[in-house]
């Protein structure tokens, strides 16, 4: 780990020396702690709670109780730009899950933007960086909740390699294109051809009390022969995602998500496997420093026969086949400038195909600073 760091410092002298320009460094620091009780038939779902949904480090369990603290991400960021219309940015997390083997060094980020001076403002990025699309960010500390939903988890594109454009019509309209390696949130099983996205949106009011409405989608190859046989390249994902939010009062906002996304496999088992996820949120500021908020999801898998079904070219859930219905209810206090607790309680209940429901309870905290 220290040697991690010692070689982002070097980037960072690197950057400032290539380059009359102002060398930005900045990034975060987000630790957990959390527990999870899994009811006795946890495991036979092959679902996931708040703590065992792939991204903390836990195992759904018959009737296991998980307690856990864990270093989420340690980021650091640094950007330089070069001259009025050129900029590289590095955005480097390291992650400890409580045991040497789950601890991680990843490179979130690594990208350069072009200004285009076309119109209002045209950007042409290329390299690795997050997708542009969802309601929820890759980094935690950003979102209104602490746990992420599963159509996030499992359906949402997260880093992708590629290139991309952006544009803004005006200050209410903008839009982004990409051509991406694959919309796979892992590169397992990629075709050789690449995939699009594009996301189209709009906002409004004033910035620190916005509303916004994005419609995005992707279509392309994202897998090759794989375990089932089928020609390379020949068999299509298809994704779709409409997500906004809307500032109802001065202390009052109401966010929504809906996401499709189907894979072609080509196995006479099942050529096409589909999942939907949602979600509906509330969030209220009672004060200056406390928000409380409120979030219902679902999820809905059908026909996971070949392992890589509509909720794994996103993720690793397994062979899930049936619905997930989750309840988080929370709240957020701001500690200081830059620095936030968190704290909820979810409740997840899966029903799945040929297994009797399960259930998962699930209380985390979570502390977050940036600078």
């Amino acid at each position: 780990m220290k040697k991690l760091f010692i070689a982002v410092a070097m980037i960072a002298l690197a950057f400032s020396s290539v380059a009359q320009a102002e060398l930005q460094i900045s990034g975060n620091v987000t630790t957990m702690v959390g527990y999870q009780y899994d009811s006795a038939n946890a495991a036979a779902t092959n679902a996931a709670g708040g703590l065992t949904q792939g991204d903390l480090g836990e195992a759904a369990g018959a009737k296991t109780s998980h307690y856990t603290t864990i270093v989420d991400q340690a980021e650091l960021d640094v950007e330089n730009e070069f001259g009025e219309n050129i900029m590289a940015r590095i955005d480097v997390d390291f992650i400890d899950l409580g045991t040497p083997s789950a601890s991680a060094f990843l490179l979130e980020q690594a990208y350069v933007t072009l200004n285009l001076g076309v119109g209002n403002g045209m950007e042409f990025m290329v390299g690795k960086f997050n997708a542009p699309l969802g309601l929820e960010s890759v980094d935690r500390h950003e979102n209104v909740f602490s746990t992420y939903t599963p159509g996030y988890i499992y359906l949402n594109p997260k880093q992708v390699m590629g290139l991309k454009f952006y544009y803004e019509f005006n200050d209410n309209w903008n839009f982004d294109l990409g051509i991406l390696d694959s919309m796979q949130a892992v590169n397992a099983n990629n075709s050789a051809y690449p995939s699009g996205v594009l996301r189209v949106g709009a906002k409004w009011g004033e910035e620190s009390h916005l509303s916004y409405v994005n419609l995005g989608a992707g279509f392309g190859p994202e897998h090759n022969a794989g375990s089932s046989g089928v020609s390379q390249n020949k068999y299509y994902d298809l994704y779709g995602n409409l997500w906004g939010n809307f500032a109802a009062g001065d202390y009052w906002d109401v966010g929504f998500e809906f996401i499709y996304r189907m894979s072609q496999t080509g196995a006479a088992a099942g050529d096409s496997q589909s999942a939907m996820a949602g979600q509906l949120y509330t969030v209220y500021q009672p004060s200056d420093v406390w928000t409380i908020q409120l979030r219902a999801a679902t999820h809905y898998e059908k026909d996971p026969d070949q392992g890589w079904g509509a909720s794994t070219t996103g993720g690793t859930w397994g062979a899930f086949d049936g619905w997930v219905y989750s309840g988080t209810l929370g709240g957020t206090y701001q500690i200081t400038d830059g620095a936030q607790m968190k704290i909820e309680y979810r409740f997840d209940m899966a029903s799945a195909s040929g297994a009797a429901d399960a259930n998962y309870h699930t209380g985390v905290a979570e502390f977050a600073y940036s600078f």
